[in-house]
């Protein structure tokens, strides 16, 4: 039996996604989540860039700066709802 899994690639897409997309739900602007995260502005754009592969404890800080759990960022996208 073979799994299909995920690569390496599409989860560094993944995580840079999301990031973008639960900062901006949260209305948290980059700038402000290098800095309240202190992390380094260029590694956060290698990150987004698609260039380097986050760390778990590069989401964490993250994730505590926008206030959601660090798994987050890895979950596949939700499929938007039907309309009833």
């Amino acid at each position: 039996m073979t799994f299909p899994g995920v690569k390496p690639d599409e989860l560094r897409a993944r995580a840079a996604q999301r990031i973008r997309e639960i900062a901006e739900q949260r209305g948290v602007s980059l700038t402000t989540l290098v800095r309240e995260a202190k992390v380094s502005q260029s590694h956060l754009w290698a990150v987004l860039g698609g260039r380097r592969a986050p760390t778990t404890d590069f989401l964490a800080k993250l994730a505590n700066v926008l206030r959601v759990e660090p798994m987050e960022f890895l979950r596949p996208p939700r499929k938007p709802r039907a309309p009833k």
